[in-house]
């Protein structure tokens, strides 16, 4: 191996351990927030938890406020990711807001972790919430689409889309985290049932436009 090629290799070694780090203080302060909240634990112990020097996290996050935006931004996107998968801008607003549900469902039944958390990020310190509001509505552009499209040919609701998204996809969250935290229990049919009450929240029906 030359200079050349040692030097390189070095580099992206040392770019490969900081993001080992950097997703490894994530997960683990994903994992202290589901069980302890916001306040319930320390730099040291997110430290201890992540397997990194209680320095290091601080060599990537300023603080604690901006290291439980870059979790949240990452959650965002991955739950974006599960959300929009096959979206078919073509089918029906209705049709699209099931597919949209069904994979958010599905997504939060298969990560425990991340669905345990939402209440956690919804008590959030309040400088924090607004700081989060503009970078989550950004990366679920296609919701913001379906509900302005909904509006324009009134089958939604004329409400903001912070209300919108509240009757609509935030309590299927919600019974997701009842559901593995086993206080419920919902069938086939039930769930069925809940996704059309999702839909029946936020669309105008027949018998209200007569």
């Amino acid at each position: 191996m030359n200079e050349r090629s040692f030097i390189l290799w070095v580099k992206l070694m040392c770019a490969s351990s900081c993001k080992d780090k950097h997703q490894a203080i994530l997960a683990a302060t994903l994992k202290l927030l589901a069980a302890k909240g916001f306040h319930g634990f320390s730099i040291k112990q997110l430290a201890a938890e992540a397997g990194v020097a209680a320095g290091t996290i601080y060599l990537y996050f300023k603080d604690k406020d901006e290291l439980i935006m870059h979790l949240h931004s990452d959650i965002i996107k991955t739950v974006a990711a599960a959300m929009f998968e096959n979206h078919d801008t073509s089918l029906p607003i209705k049709a699209q807001h099931r597919q949209m549900s069904i994979n958010l469902w599905n997504f939060c039944l298969d990560n425990q972790c991340i669905t345990l958390c939402k209440p956690q990020f919804d008590h959030l310190p309040q400088n924090v919430l607004r700081d989060l509001h503009a970078d989550t509505w950004s990366q679920l552009k296609p919701i913001k689409d379906l509900y302005e499209k909904g509006r324009q040919q009134g089958i939604l609701k004329p409400l903001p889309n912070d209300v919108l998204i509240s009757f609509s996809f935030e309590p299927l969250v919600n019974l997701a985290g009842q559901l593995l935290l086993e206080t419920i229990d919902i069938s086939a049919d039930e769930l069925n049932l809940m996704l059309e009450a999702s839909w029946d929240a936020i669309s105008i029906s027949t018998i209200e436009t007569q």
